[in-house]
């Protein structure tokens, strides 16, 4: 499973983004499920993956 599909996952368990940040070429993205109180973390190397993900939550924006 790619990490962005893992994301999507989260996504609808609940999990939200608090945080996400760039250093020595990844993307760590801070997950949050804010009724468990539960937190992942999951980290991309792959700036498609990363777009994919900014993308998905502005789609969820969005509606």
């Amino acid at each position: 499973m790619s990490n962005f599909n893992k994301l999507k996952d989260l996504y609808k368990d609940g999990y939200r983004c608090i945080y996400h940040d760039y250093a020595n070429e990844n993307y760590t993205i801070y997950l949050k499920n804010f009724d468990s109180e539960n937190s992942q973390v999951i980290e991309l190397n792959d700036i498609e993956e990363f777009n994919q993900f900014q993308s998905y939550m502005n789609d969820l924006k969005m509606s």
